[in-house]
């Protein structure tokens, strides 16, 4: 873990930062909401569905993050259970639709970016005794219609994240709280960026904090510094991301006898 966690630094200081100098740099505002339903197949196995949305400032500067649509997303997972700490996770098919972040006024009227992705995930969980740890490896085939032709364009995309969670005790508190703090790497290759100057495509900083509010529902809400860089190679998109998750767990099974 500490390993893969330098090497994705390493990513970061050695190649973006660099590429960075000289680039053109865009800032936008953003919002991003999930819904995220779950529930149990049996001891070892669960399903859970995201429908999830971004959206955006229009013009530079603004703090109106709701103003344009920038992101739909509709993404199935199957988990494994393998032991108390290991997670095996399949989505077998999935749909996106994205916009650009908008630059110029005539951004917002573009064709968005359809995409189909297939994607395997491996979650390792560790506990300490004053926070948790979260490993995960992801590892997606994504096709999209870049040209907006119908002709969808595979490649691959390799994400690495370390999430710390800590949980918070106090005679005021309720019911489960914890801070949550994460960063996660992307880097991508295949056909669809094939010639791209970019191998590196994202990375996500965040913290913030999950609340479950009842036994079946938990939300999470935070920030998230998001900056990634464009196709050519010498344009980057920095982000100032709000965050928020609705969890509705055991969505079926919690009205059985």
């Amino acid at each position: 873990m500490i390993k893969l966690t330098f090497a994705s630094l390493l990513v970061l200081f050695a190649v973006v930062y660099p590429a960075e100098v000289g680039a053109q740099q865009y800032h936008h505002n953003v919002t991003w909401g999930r819904l995220a339903l779950a529930d149990t197949i049996n001891g070892k196995l669960r399903w859970e569905l995201f429908i999830q949305q971004r959206r955006q400032n229009r013009e530079p500067g603004s703090l109106n993050a709701l103003q344009a649509l920038q992101f739909v997303g509709y993404q199935p997972w199957l988990h494994y259970q393998h032991s108390p700490s290991t997670r095996v996770s399949l989505s077998p098919i999935s749909y996106f639709d994205s916009h650009l972040l908008i630059v110029e006024s005539l951004d917002e009227f573009k064709p968005s970016f359809r995409e189909w992705r297939v994607a395997v995930r491996l979650d390792q969980r560790q506990t300490y005794r004053y926070f948790t740890t979260l490993t995960r490896y992801t590892i997606e085939r994504r096709w999209r219609d870049l040209g907006h032709n119908n002709v969808f364009l595979p490649n691959w995309r390799i994400r690495y994240l370390l999430q710390l969670e800590k949980p918070l005790k106090a005679n005021w508190i309720k019911k489960p709280l914890s801070i949550v703090v994460s960063n996660e790497t992307f880097v991508q290759f295949g056909r669809a960026v094939k010639g791209n100057p970019n191998v590196f495509d994202q990375n996500r900083l965040y913290a913030g904090f999950t609340y479950s509010l009842s036994r079946n529902v938990k939300t999470s809400l935070g920030y998230m510094y998001w900056f990634q860089q464009r196709p050519s190679g010498k344009e980057f998109d920095h982000s100032n991301l709000v965050w928020g998750v609705l969890s509705l767990e055991n969505v079926f099974s919690q009205f059985k006898k």
